[in-house]
């Protein structure tokens, strides 16, 4: 099942960049899984899309503790 926020979500709409391989392999494990592990989806549920910083992943949740505490 593909994440509900798809269609919103910088990453999967490749408004960022990333190599094809790295590309495919993130969306393979956060995208079409719908996994709550993916750092832009937990950005999204709990504070806003509005509040994704331009430069992250879906793997980087070591971000989230800087990121959730503004």
């Amino acid at each position: 099942m593909r994440c509900q926020y798809s269609s919103i979500c910088p990453f999967f709409q490749r408004r960022m960049p990333i190599h094809d391989a790295m590309f495919k392999t993130n969306l393979d494990k956060y995208c079409e899984q719908a996994s709550r592990d993916c750092a832009l989806f937990v950005v999204i549920e709990k504070k806003s899309f509005l509040d994704i910083p331009k430069d992250l992943y879906p793997n980087q949740t070591f971000r989230l503790n800087e990121i959730l505490g503004k």
